[in-house]
């Protein structure tokens, strides 16, 4: 007869090999998603998930894995204490090994802190790949948050009629309870996007907005903040020493190589004002 004992060691062991495994395909699936306004108001999904629940996958999944942690430290102290002294006998012949991981692992925190390449590049393209999805035509909501507003507010906001907004839907065939009803919670119950909604009761903005979408500042307005001084000068065709003494003559402290978000926070403005000022939409 097969011995059924359940065995704690194993078992913590395959637990927190599969909550890592979790958390890393999730980690890796945010690192692709749209910034959150964005998810929201196109019903963004992958394998059949919005953003909201991989990101709570990804919490779980890691904080699962920190307790299976501790309970695998407990199941197996012994052993633990017992390989750690006979490293700690060898580790006078892995003295050039331990300085070489210990320079990588403060490399790797100094360089995501201050923005250091390679790391630099991998933010980077975090940002592009969210600006991507900022950059399709229906991807910005026409105000903030306008999916969590209640059908009676969205219609004020858009200058339509409940009655209009009711009998397009009808049309449609999407089921609404009543005017408190919230846009977001429409687009769920009717599998729909939000900005499907809008797209549909108002056609003509839809339409100007997508035209619009990418325009102006070369068609990038979203990640300013982790572009250094001279990349956004770049970016807007402007000489990085003009745009100098143009912050300075405004009364914004800056070099060319500091990032936009680290200048507007130490000037208590946002990086988009700093855009402004330096693309003539600012102060003088």
């Amino acid at each position: 007869m097969h011995n059924l004992k359940f065995r704690f060691r194993g078992f913590t062991s395959l637990l927190m090999a599969f909550s890592f495994l979790l958390s890393l395909i999730s980690g890796i699936i945010l690192y692709f998603t749209p910034q959150g306004k964005i998810a929201h108001w196109t019903n963004w999904t992958i394998l059949g998930l919005d953003k909201e629940m991989w990101a709570a996958l990804h919490i779980n999944s890691s904080l699962i894995f920190f307790i299976i942690f501790i309970f695998h430290l407990y199941f197996n102290w012994k052993v633990l204490t017992r390989y750690i002294k006979k490293k700690a006998e060898m580790a006078f012949n892995l003295k050039f090994e331990f300085l070489i991981s210990l320079i990588i692992s403060i490399f790797i925190i100094v360089a995501t802190l201050f923005n250091i390449q390679p790391f630099k590049s991998i933010i980077k393209w975090n940002d592009d790949i969210k600006n991507y999805w900022a950059q399709q035509a229906q991807s910005q909501p026409p105000i903030p948050h306008a999916e969590d507003m209640t059908v009676k507010k969205f219609c004020k906001n858009f200058d339509i009629t409940f009655e209009s907004f009711e009998r397009k839907l009808n049309l449609k065939g999407w089921e609404f309870e009543d005017a408190n009803e919230m846009i977001k919670d429409i687009a769920r119950r009717n599998r729909i996007s939000p900005a499907d909604i809008y797209k549909y009761l108002k056609p003509s903005a839809y339409n100007n907005q997508g035209r619009g979408q990418g325009q102006g500042q070369g068609g990038q307005s979203q990640g300013w903040g982790r572009k250094s001084l001279q990349e956004v000068c770049r970016s807007l065709n402007k000489e990085v020493d003009v745009v100098i003494k143009k912050l300075s003559a405004n009364g914004v402290k800056a070099s060319r190589n500091e990032l936009l978000k680290n200048i507007a926070m130490n000037n208590n403005l946002r990086p988009m004002d700093i855009v402004n000022m330096i693309d003539d939409g600012g102060r003088k």
